[in-house]
This record gives structure tokens, sequence and C-alpha cells, in this order.
């Protein structure tokens, strides 16, 4: 009878696709932070912020190359273009196949520090990487999150095997790094379901494609600018590999946090691609909200033993740059799932607004503070443009919708009603 029971109760789980998006993210954090400590313990500080800097340089040339084209596809999609899914994933190899080329010469020519040589052969990856997440994403979400676990696991499972055969050394974090996008861009397009034979890559309809994303593109870089300018600013102003170690290690736990959003924003843009209205993004809001709160608090409580014990002394500055970096998950969970919505009624101009102000706080207050106060002051000039991203988003979409601002900061009894009701026998 037990077991009938909880049965019940996780078929219920798995089958409200908020829950179980909740479920794999919360898994999916787990699962980062043991890496997170793992590979902090094998690189150290130093090597680690070397890879931070990396993988930042190429999240925003990615970026710049994706053109937003993605953002075109739940538009197209919820406007019933003809074979929209077919002509984007060949439209995404045609892309994928010209920047791999463009990135092989590129490196072969150019006389450069290794580390942007790396930066360079992995961009074309983190591109498709991107766009067949996306496309899995509006189309089944659940299939993505599953995913995410086992790549978590094979970061853990990759790290380990290199701790037992190598010595960590700047060429042993550049091959983790490469080994790491070809893994996920093959888990990316298996995710999909679709047969290799039946791709043919092409740059057809691109312009189209680009028309359509050129703002939303833009909007990407501004929102790219206000996660990782930070980064690529201290490495700029010649702050110690170390430091940016400590740093990256603040800003990831801080972002964990804000996972929780993530995890609901990508089922919301799905079920507002289908027809869900402001009210939807009302609640979704009011619940990430809660959610957020409670493990802030988690944090603040148990960040510094816990960065302390698992990390170890060389990473304790990252609690001070956690502290700074929290007051803003609040603003972060108004962008995201407000975005979403934005997004789906193709509201591309003012989602680029709106970030190009935080984004223009994020790198004046940047200049102003690295010099002067180091990643500290980075800390401080980030919780500014997430605070400054979030309260505008808040406020444009209050007036848009007419929705009174307590719908939306606050939990409803109904709210609870409705989580109560997916665990009722």
């Amino acid at each position: 009878m037990r077991v009938n029971t909880l049965g019940k109760i996780i078929n219920r789980l798995t089958n409200n696709a908020y829950i179980y998006s909740v479920i794999t993210k919360v898994l999916s954090v787990i699962l980062m932070l043991v890496y997170s400590v793992v590979i902090s313990r094998y690189l150290h500080a130093e090597l680690v912020g070397i890879k931070s800097v990396i993988t930042h340089y190429s999240e925003l040339a990615m970026l710049v190359l994706c053109f937003g084209i993605h953002q075109a596809y739940p538009f197209y999609k919820k406007n019933n273009r003809k074979n929209v899914y077919t002509e984007f994933i060949d439209l995404v190899f045609g892309f994928f196949i010209v920047y791999l080329l463009i990135a092989i010469i590129l490196v072969a020519l150019l006389d450069i520090q290794m580390k942007f040589k790396v930066t360079i052969i992995i961009v074309p990856f983190m591109f498709f990487i991107k766009e067949m997440n996306y496309i899995v994403t509006i189309e089944n979400p659940k299939i993505r999150n599953t995913a995410q676990i086992y790549l978590d696991i094979f970061d853990i499972i990759l790290i380990f095997l290199f701790i037992i055969f190598f010595k960590a050394s700047l060429i042993v974090c550049f091959s983790i790094i490469v080994i790491r996008e070809l893994i996920f861009s093959i888990v990316a397009f298996w995710n999909l379901k679709y047969s290799i034979l039946k791709v043919h890559p092409s740059l057809r309809n691109a312009w189209e494609y680009i028309k359509f994303g050129f703002i939303p593109m833009l909007t990407l870089i501004m929102m790219e600018i206000n996660y990782k300018t930070d980064v690529i600013m201290l490495e700029r102003f010649h702050i110690d590999a170390a430091e940016i170690g400590c740093y990256s290690l603040g800003v990831m736990i801080a972002q964990r946090i804000w996972l929780i959003p993530d995890a609901l924003k990508d089922i919301l843009l799905s079920k507002l691609t289908k027809g869900k209205n402001e009210n939807e993004v009302a609640k979704v809001t009011r619940l990430s909200l809660a959610i957020s709160a409670i493990f802030m608090f988690c944090t603040i409580i148990l960040g510094y033993p816990f960065i302390l014990i698992l990390y170890g002394k060389e990473f304790l500055p990252a609690y001070d740059i956690l502290l700074l970096l929290l007051v803003g998950v609040f603003g972060m969970v108004f962008y995201k799932m407000i975005y979403s919505y934005n997004v789906s009624k193709g509201k591309r101009g003012l989602n680029f607004v709106l970030l190009f102000l935080a984004a223009l706080a994020n790198v004046g207050l940047n200049i102003v503070l690295i010099p002067r106060f180091g990643i500290y002051g980075a800390a401080f000039a980030s919780t500014v443009s997430y605070l400054v991203c979030g309260i505008g988003f808040l406020i444009t979409f209050c007036k848009e919708t007419h929705l009174r601002y307590r719908n939306i900061l606050f939990i409803k009894r109904e709210d609870i009603h409705a989580l109560k009701e997916i665990f009722r026998q």
C-alpha cells in the first residue's frame, strides 16, 4: 500500500513540468557544487581563474555569433511557421560548420597565447550547444532537464579521471575545457531524437532569422555583459588569477540560487509559447521569490563553513563576494521570468533597453570600482546591475499588464494549495 502511495507521489512530481524541472535543477545544483569542489581542489585558485576567463571570453564571442537566431524559434513556432523545426536544425548545422572552419584557420594562423586559441576553438561548439538546447527546451524541457543531470555526473567523472592520471597544469586545464564542450555538443544533438541522416546543413533563410534575432542578439549580449563583464574586466585590470578564481567561486555559488528560477523559467517559456498569459508569469515569479529567499537564508548561514571545509582557506574571499551578490538575486528573479514573457510577446526592443541600462551600470561601476576595490568592487557593480535590471523588468511588466505588485511579490494561499495538490494522495 505504501509502495503504491509513493508511486503516486512520484508520478505527480514527474508529471508536473514545473516541479520536475525544480527537482532536476536541485539535483543539478548539488552535482555542480560537487564538481566545483573537486575541480577547485584539483586546479587550485590560479588555474580556476584562468579557466573562468576562457569560458567568459568564449561565451561572449558565442553570443555574438549566434546572431540571436534561436530567439526567432518560439515566435515562429507559436505562429505555425511551416517546417520550422527541421529548417532551424539545418540552419544551426550550417552555421556550425562555417564557424568551425573559421576557428581552425584562426588557430593555425594567429600567433597568440594558448588560452586564446582554446577560447577560439570552443566557440563553435558552444554555439551549437546553445542552439540545440534551446530547441529541446521549447519542444520537451523534461528531456533537457534530465540530460543535464547526466552531464553534471559526467563532469565529475571527467575531473576524477584527470586527477587519477594527470598532475594539474595549464595543459590539463585546457584539455578539460575542450573535452567537456565536445561531449556536451554530442548530447545536445542527441536530446533532439533527430537522425543525423536527416540533417542537411544550410544557410537558407539565415538572413530572415538574423533580421529577427538582431535585437535579441544585442539583448543577449547585454545580458551576458551583466553576467560576464566582471571577470573579463578583472582580467583586463590585471587582477591576480587566484583572486579571479575566488571571485568566480563566489559568483558560481550565487548563481546556483537562481537556478531554481531558471528551472521555472524554462517551463514558463514553453507554456507561454503554447498559450499561457501574464497570470502564469506572476504565479511563477511569486514561487521563485519564495524559494530563492529560503535558499539565500541557508546560504548566508552555511556559506562560510561550506567554503572553508570544502574548498579550503585559499577560497575564503569567495564568501564575502557571495554576500554582496546575494542582494541582487531578487532582481534576477524578476528579470528571468518577465524576460520570457517579453520573448513570447515579441517585445525584443523592451528587453534590449532594460538590459542595456543594466549592462551600462555594470560596466561603468566596474571601471570605477575595480581599480580601487578589486574583486569586491566587481561584486558590488554586479549587484547594482542585477537590481537595476530586475526592477526595470518588474515596473514595465506591471504597467503593461495592470497587475498589482503584490500579485507578483507575495506568495498566495492558492499557490500553496496548488503545491499541496501535487503531493495529495
